[in-house]
């Protein structure tokens, strides 16, 4: 309850430098230059050595599963949406056949890819991009002939496993008839769609196959064998198909004792080098990424790479040529039974500004998504993504940040581009604090850019913020008392909730009631909050035909500011 009070605290009070909660239109984010800079970021634009390549855009994948509706766009910023489908063979958890491309009538198998064509047409016909088929469960017919036990020996699958949290996670009962089903679904596919059309259409062998036995109930070994039996049948008949897989994260361990009565940890960094051993073809690897706001240990980016990425990436066995990729990411409060309560403050907004950050650098090239609007608002990683949307074919800057915060354990650091074709400028920014989730007193903060350009030179910027003020739950939250009061003293609020998580996952029936009456007076949460264009001047540098866009302003707890600076 306490860290709830300081949390929202802030917003309630809205002080001098808030946006008002009822107002969040008004941006009255300010430049103080006399403010004293705790921290002081700077970039060169005058050093091609400086340059890291062109900020691309990794974040236009959605995920969905079958259950998945068409009608339900993602926040796409003017692009088209593009999906990842997932488990669209069939298998399904509740093991209705009327979804399954593979079907056994008591005599002979058959089978039925019209069930495949309708989903696949469903988000065609709703104007998506297909961009990924998974090829992940089997159809529950490839089990049929297994005998199942209820303890390891060895031979037999377990009983417990023969249906997974997300259905069929076991091997195909006969490898030939499975390729031979892959080569005829690729078939069906290029026949309906035309071969230029499934070409660009990827095609992923699995999903998170190291979570056992949520989606595999098998071995590290079966899996190879069986990636490679599929992989090997999709190009067969596409040779220039885009195939890969999804693991978990390579600091991955599990408990599970599988039917050979042993346990195995994470696949990727074992996949890799039997990769490369067999020659195996591979066009990318991804793994999953779901931080927990409870476990700092997962929101620091660096120990993040180094502990879950770089066995991966960094193997001497990695194909060069396969792109590294996250298929699952959330920032959550905490993991159900297929699913997960995530953030919906604004230190989702910030973390994913930090993680862009890290994408950036590493050249990890995608990033899927689960759902990112609602109701015509974005959510707080959603918000930060439009913020960065226009920087998209910019030149990226390496930075270096000088100095301390003024609140220990705070992070301050941005993404820094320049526009190609002319001289624009750029820079996403972000505080973010892994262990403390109290939103605190703004941090000074001062820009430093050297420019190709002459001191004195006239230039105008603009900010725009994003932070509880660009936040529905959070300015409901803020205007409602009861909302912040557990259900025990008399309130709406769950006593489990966590600080962080949305309406619908921390209030009551009578809490969320009030909000869906209330929510649309704050307006849609779908643009950036821009302040006024101010004027400014470089200052003079120490190189000379140089000069220096030098800003200060404050940033607060658990925001991003974006900033423009124009000629």
């Amino acid at each position: 309850m306490k860290l709830l009070i300081k949390m929202l605290l802030p917003a309630l009070l809205c002080t001098a430098g808030c946006q008002s909660a009822l107002s969040p239109e008004k941006n009255e984010t300010t430049v103080d230059v006399k403010t004293q800079p705790s921290t002081t970021l700077y970039a060169d634009f005058t050093n091609d050595s400086e340059q890291a390549g062109i900020i691309y855009d990794f974040f236009d994948v959605a995920v969905r599963t079958e259950r998945g509706n068409p009608k339900s766009k993602p926040a796409t910023f003017g692009r088209k949406a593009k999906v990842n489908t997932v488990r669209m063979l069939g298998g399904w958890y509740n093991q209705d056949l009327t979804g399954d491309t593979y079907l056994w009538d008591g005599e002979k198998y058959t089978y039925n890819f019209d069930q495949a064509t309708k989903r696949i047409d469903s988000w065609l016909n709703d104007d998506w991009d297909v961009f990924q088929i998974v090829l992940d469960n089997p159809p529950w017919a490839f089990q049929q002939g297994y005998t199942f036990v209820d303890k390891p020996n060895g031979k037999n699958y377990l009983e417990k496993d023969r249906v997974g949290v997300y259905g069929n996670g076991l091997p195909p009962n006969d490898p030939q008839a499975w390729h031979n089903y892959i080569e005829a679904f690729i078939t069906h596919l290029v026949k309906t769609y035309g071969e230029d059309v499934v070409l660009k259409w990827r095609f992923r062998v699995g999903s998170e196959i190291d979570t056992r036995p949520q989606h595999w109930a098998a071995t590290r070994q079966e899996f190879f064998d069986h990636y490679l039996n599929t992989v090997t049948a999709v190009k067969s008949v596409l040779p220039d198909a885009i195939v890969g897989t999804h693991f978990r994260e390579a600091s991955h361990k599990s408990t599970y004792v599988d039917y050979t009565g042993n346990t195995e940890e994470a696949y990727a960094p074992y996949f890799v080098t039997w990769a490369k051993q067999n020659n195996v073809p591979y066009d990318f690897l991804a793994i999953s990424y779901y931080p927990h706001i409870t476990h700092p240990h997962e929101m620091d980016m660096e120990q993040v790479y180094q502990e879950q990425i770089a066995p991966i990436l960094e193997n001497p066995d990695y194909d060069p040529n396969a792109s590294f990729e996250i298929h699952e990411y959330k920032f959550i409060v905490k993991m159900k039974r297929a699913g997960f309560v995530s953030v919906a403050t604004s230190h989702n907004s910030a973390f994913f500004a930090m993680l862009s950050k890290m994408m950036l650098e590493k050249d990890i090239k995608e990033v899927f998504q689960w759902g990112n609007a609602k109701n015509g608002s974005y959510s707080p990683e959603a918000m930060t993504q439009l913020a960065l949307n226009d920087m998209v074919g910019d030149t990226f800057y390496n930075n270096t940040v000088n100095g301390n915060p003024a609140v220990k354990g705070n992070r301050i650091d941005g993404i820094f581009s320049q526009k190609q074709g002319n001289q624009n400028i750029d820079v996403l920014l972000f505080n973010f604090n892994k262990d403390n989730m109290e939103y605190q007193k703004p941090e000074p903060i001062s820009l430093s850019l050297r420019v190709d350009k002459n001191e004195g030179t006239k230039f105008q910027y603009r900010v725009a913020q994003i932070d509880q003020t660009s936040n529905l739950d959070q300015l409901f939250f803020a205007e409602h008392p009861k909302a912040n009061i557990p259900q025990s003293q008399g309130g709406w609020r769950k006593e489990d909730a966590h600080p962080t998580a949305s309406v619908a996952n921390a209030l009551n029936e009578e809490g969320i009631q009030a909000y869906e009456q209330t929510y649309s007076k704050y307006g849609k949460k779908n643009k950036l909050n821009w302040g006024k264009w101010q004027q400014g001047e470089t200052t003079s540098s120490a190189l000379s035909g140089s000069s220096l866009v030098e800003i200060n302003n404050t940033l607060p707890s658990f925001a991003v500011q974006k900033y423009q600076i124009r000629w």
